[in-house]
């Protein structure tokens, strides 16, 4: 279906597959009276798009809904570009395609995903409330110890399972749970660990640089339970008791491809609760490298001045 138009903007030609589509003469068609046929609700939007690449003398790409010679409408892509004759501009031409079954078969699949997502959301939900469920076993059975050990093991415990809950909610409050945005779940997620930690209260700031990156639920699951683990580490280890600092966390894209977190501090170092050569390894650096590895990452640590903390994902 092709049409031209003159310099004024007015159709002045329509080729046959055209008229026969709209079931009108050239006549009928010829200026302004295509856009008869264009749906009432498409059509403000069409003739603005076509006079802005016209005035601009630029290409143009758009769908909207043509009524067909038997009532129905179905939907276009129409692209147009300008032509010249001589080296001066001479007006528009463009050619539509009936693209009604790609429309109805993208909408099937939107519907679809939302389905998932919805029933996503749902299961996350209750995981969610199950590890809350969790804590609270723990934190009943941790009353009855009384080894200092022990006791100590059942609150770190307690404290995993929280974040793994915080985690879980601010994910599904997303607004498409299997496309995260990483700076906005991050953001969220670091003024959680701020104040779970206590951070917030010990002037400690936990401070988020992150590029506008989208993922999948479960990798922002497992990064976000690896950014929860790193910071509160850094809390816990790096500024002794009264002392001010400073937490970073940088999710950015790598020059050379994925992504790298990082966290540091400007403490006196974190090490101790992610000391590569511990014998045997703390159960903080085992949850680290476990998490490094479920993303396929490579971790590396620097200890001179205050702690950095890369991991590089593909």
């Amino acid at each position: 279906m092709i049409w031209r138009s003159g310099v004024d903007k007015l159709c002045d030609w329509f080729n046959k597959p055209w008229l026969a589509f709209v079931g009108r003469s050239l006549e009928q068609e010829a200026g302004n009276g295509w856009a008869e046929n264009v749906h009432p609700d498409d059509l403000d939007t069409c003739v603005a798009t076509y006079h802005a690449a016209f005035d601009a003398r630029e290409h143009f790409s758009m769908t909207y809904r043509l009524r067909r010679a038997d009532g129905a409408y179905r939907w276009l892509l129409d692209n147009g570009a300008p032509f010249f004759r001589s080296g001066a501009f001479a007006g528009y031409v463009g050619s539509c395609v009936d693209v009604t079954a790609h429309r109805e078969a993208l909408d099937l699949v939107t519907s679809a995903l939302q389905q998932r997502d919805t029933l996503l959301s749902e299961v996350y939900h209750r995981v969610k409330n199950n590890l809350q469920q969790i804590e609270g076993l723990i934190a009943l059975e941790s009353a009855a110890v009384t080894d200092p050990a022990a006791r100590e093991a059942f609150l770190a415990l307690s404290s995993r399972v929280r974040a793994m809950g915080a985690v879980h909610h601010l994910l599904i409050l997303s607004r498409n749970i299997s496309q995260i945005d990483a700076d906005d779940f991050l953001m969220g997620l670091c003024r959680n660990i701020a104040h779970a930690s206590g951070a917030d209260r010990r002037e400690i700031s936990v401070e988020l640089t992150a590029d506008n990156v989208t993922l999948g639920f479960e990798r922002a699951l497992t990064i976000g339970l690896l950014v929860n683990e790193l910071v509160t580490n850094a809390v816990k280890h790096a500024f002794p008791e009264g002392c001010p600092g400073r937490i970073n966390v940088s999710f950015r894209r790598a020059p050379t491809g994925g992504t790298l977190l990082q966290v540091s501090d400007d403490g006196v170092g974190a090490l101790e609760g992610l000391n590569s050569d511990a014998r045997p390894p703390s159960s903080g650096m085992r949850l680290v490298r476990g998490f490094v590895g479920q993303l396929k990452g490579k971790l590396s640590i620097e200890g001179s001045s205050g702690t950095v903390i890369h991991v590089a994902l593909p």
